[in-house]
């Protein structure tokens, strides 16, 4: 889907270099003769093409400030006009580069007036600068290769614009979405875990002394069991998306669509002047009789209808099911009048072939534009120039590229609207799948804290009341960690530090009876990478609480070749294995994203998890060891473009 949104860029490009070779090699055509033109003149003539090209591609991709467009416009009107003095009647026309970029940034109700003074002015430019006698026709046809270029420019950028305006608004619907979810699941925590772990905090606040100690903690540990019970399941994947306070489908509708009428009519303005286009090359050329005129004219109207017909985006919705006849039909007319005429339905005949390349597959599409092409070059004059060639082969290529984009464009920005629910429910599944983790690696310390302190709690209030009370006080410091940790899964904004999960887990350590044996030679780490370790060692040691039967844990940090290596072990229960909970795969998915790896596995009587981690930071990683930030390269959080990997 990322390259569909990225192909209007690509046409408007694309359109723009066909332009300049084509702009380019009429300068050097044998309408002015081998004289025409001296070599300053064309570096000037070229340079002034380039520049208009590169500036229509500014306007139309990046939008200049309202400081900035005076001077791009004026620019524009310079590289369009100025060449008149130093080149004559052989510059131009080339006023439709400024036209269109007139139309495409000027409000509505002067751009269309202020376009139409531009190319007055162009054919002005030229009748003053040409030669006196000069034919009439010559200054039409000027005239309407101003419009052809400008309408068709414009066009591609006006189509250009709505498409990335569509997936603008589809990657921020997307985000909405995700918004929505969060506040959603902030209270569903609040509700469930945050209610629990607040009943904790008050509880043990009341202390350990009095009638009720007892009672509150044995309240304090069922509390306990059914937060950690809550936080197994807190998020369900496989509920409809619902927002919190507000409907997503009220503020999220896209505001930017492109119609297919549109398009159509883009088409429909580039087909009729075609066609005058082509009636400007007989009556300059070739100045038919009566019936002669009859019959181009007759041919113009049938290409016209069969060009609206196959050529161009069905309004309706309904594909032009008759296509595979009627398109070879155009073609076979088409080349009959350029093989008995000349090239002078090259307009139109090239419209059809931008037709072909739009409706039939390769192979079979190429051969087609290589016969066009090739006819093409064959019945121009005998006494064509290499400039006249350069003119048709690019002329065709730029129309190929416009009709193909007219028809294009629609579909593209209509594909992307229609993505725009399914992404948004993808993105609320891969929120929920985040949030899931992050509650899952932040607050399994803190609620199984909780409740090995109780069951410590409970076997030292008659024989140690003293440590007993010290524990009971340490209740309320866990509980107001699990407090922020749900804020911080949430948000996903959480830093760990590793110092301080490491005296966490061995206070729980301690509690939990297991003796412990810590070994750190590392004395400052990256701040991603302290994150990632602490998180490390918080699952790691819960698991070992929770799983195993181990009367030692040891932990140790040590930095060799730029990489750093934590290791936790212990002596209980050796069945354990890395698949065996969510835990594991979340920080083997974390290290994973971060460079590094983890392993897990027996080693004896006990078992043993490590983690290697590379300290320089690895390219196209988007802060993998920070919770909250895409620990498994999902892109849970909108700022990435979404499915776009």
């Amino acid at each position: 889907m990322g390259r569909r949104a990225h192909m209007a860029q690509a046409l408007l490009i694309t359109t723009l270099a066909a332009w300049f070779v084509a702009r380019s090699g009429f300068v050097f055509s044998g309408d002015y003769g081998p004289s025409g033109i001296s070599p300053l003149s064309g570096v000037i003539a070229v340079g002034a093409v380039g520049g208009l090209a590169a500036t229509v591609l500014l306007i139309g991709s990046r939008r200049p400030s309202s400081r900035a467009m005076p001077w791009v416009m004026a620019g524009q009107a310079a590289l369009a006009f100025g060449p008149y003095l130093l080149m004559g009647e052989v510059w131009g026309p080339v006023a439709g580069a400024v036209v269109a970029s007139v139309l495409f940034t000027m409000p509505r109700r002067i751009s269309w007036l202020t376009a139409a003074l531009l190319i007055a002015l162009d054919v002005g430019l030229s009748a003053v600068f040409g030669e006196a006698g000069a034919d009439g026709f010559a200054l039409v046809g000027r005239l309407v290769i101003d419009v052809l270029v400008g309408s068709n420019l414009f066009g591609v950028m006006l189509l250009t614009d709505l498409t990335r305006r569509v997936a603008a608004e589809r990657a921020a619907h997307a985000a909405l979405a995700v918004a929505e979810e969060r506040f959603d699941n902030a209270e569903r925590l609040r509700v469930t875990l945050g209610t629990d772990l607040s009943s904790v905090v008050r509880l043990s606040r009341l202390g350990l002394d009095g009638e009720q100690a007892r009672a509150r903690l044995s309240e304090i540990a069922a509390t306990a069991r059914r937060a950690a019970h809550t936080a197994r399941s807190i998020i369900d994947t496989r509920r409809q998306p619902s927002g919190g306070q507000t409907d997503p489908d009220a503020v999220s509708s896209p505001t930017t669509t492109i119609s297919p009428r549109l398009a159509w009519s883009f088409t429909l303005a580039t087909t009729v002047n075609c066609a005058l286009l082509v009636l400007v090359n007989f009556a300059f050329y070739v100045q038919p009789s009566f019936a002669g005129w009859v019959l181009v004219l007759l041919t113009l109207a049938v290409s016209a209808v069969l060009q609206m017909y196959h050529g161009a985006p069905q309004v309706t919705g309904h594909p032009a099911r008759r296509w595979r006849w009627t398109l070879p039909l155009h073609l076979v007319i088409l080349t009959t009048a350029v093989a008995v005429s000349g090239p002078h339905f090259a307009p139109t005949i090239t419209l059809a072939a931008g037709a072909v390349l739009y409706r039939w597959r390769p192979p079979w599409s190429f051969g087609v534009l290589v016969i066009v092409t090739a006819e093409l070059l064959l019945v121009l004059r005998p006494g064509a120039t290499f400039g006249d060639h350069v003119y048709l082969v690019a002329g065709l290529a730029g129309a190929l590229i416009q009709v193909y984009a007219f028809c294009r464009l629609p579909e593209v920005a209509r594909e992307l609207a229609e993505a725009r629910e399914g992404l948004a429910r993808l993105a609320v599944v891969r929120e929920r799948l985040r949030v899931t983790r992050d509650v899952h690696d932040l607050l399994g310390l803190s609620i199984t804290g909780i409740s090995l302190k109780c069951e410590l709690i409970t076997r030292l209030v008659d024989t140690d009341p003293a440590r007993a009370r010290r524990e009971f006080d340490e209740l309320a410091a866990l509980a107001l960690r699990g407090l922020a940790d749900i804020q911080a899964a949430v948000s996903g904004t959480s830093e760990l530090r590793f110092a301080e999960e490491l005296r966490a887990v061995c206070s729980l350590l301690d509690a939990s009876g297991i003796r412990t044996e810590v070994v750190v030679s590392a004395v400052a780490l990256p701040a991603d990478i302290d994150t990632l370790l602490a998180t490390v060692v918080r699952e790691a040691v819960t698991n070992v609480v929770r799983h195993a039967t181990a009367g030692t844990c040891r932990i140790t940090l040590t930095v060799r070749d730029e990489a750093a290596r934590l290791r936790v072990a212990d002596d209980g229960n050796p069945g354990r294995t890395v698949g065996a909970g969510t835990g594991l795969v979340n920080l083997g998915a974390r290290l994973a994203a971060a460079g590094g790896r983890l392993d897990a596995e027996p080693d004896g009587d006990g078992f043993v998890l490590t983690a290697h981690v590379p300290l320089r930071p690895v390219e196209a990683r988007l802060h993998p060891a920070r919770l909250g930030r895409d620990p498994d390269r999902v892109d849970p959080v909108p700022g990435v473009e979404f499915g776009h990997r």
